[in-house]
């Protein structure tokens, strides 16, 4: 699979996503009247950022162009599966099944090709 965008290039069953794109960790996230964020942790550091960090960009890439990239909704959460067990995630299961149950349910490679 191949595609790109401003934001991201995949070629080659690689992901590269550019500068500037806007990562907002794992969500939900809400703040509570300016005394602080509540929500879904991103976790302990990881080679100096949070554990999640890489994996929910991927996920969030995915997610936002959904309608665009060919590739499955259960491709995606596979991706963010081995992305976290790769970092030995301790909470691994649990945001695989959230982001699985909770996350976009339609992707572009989930539809049926054209006869």
């Amino acid at each position: 699979m191949n595609y790109a965008n401003r934001w991201c290039v995949i070629s080659g069953g690689e992901i590269v996503v550019q500068s500037g794109h806007a990562w907002d960790g794992c969500t939900p996230k809400f703040d509570i009247a300016g005394l602080g964020v509540v929500g879904v942790p991103d976790g302990r550091l990881y080679q100096g950022l949070p554990i999640t960090y890489y994996p929910s960009l991927v996920h969030d890439v995915f997610c936002q162009f959904k309608h665009e990239i060919r590739i499955s909704k259960a491709a995606v959460v596979q991706i963010f599966n081995d992305m976290l067990k790769e970092r030995q995630f301790g909470a691994r299961v649990l945001y695989v099944t959230a982001v699985d149950w909770l996350g976009p349910q339609q992707f572009a490679g989930d539809k049926a090709a054209p006869a």
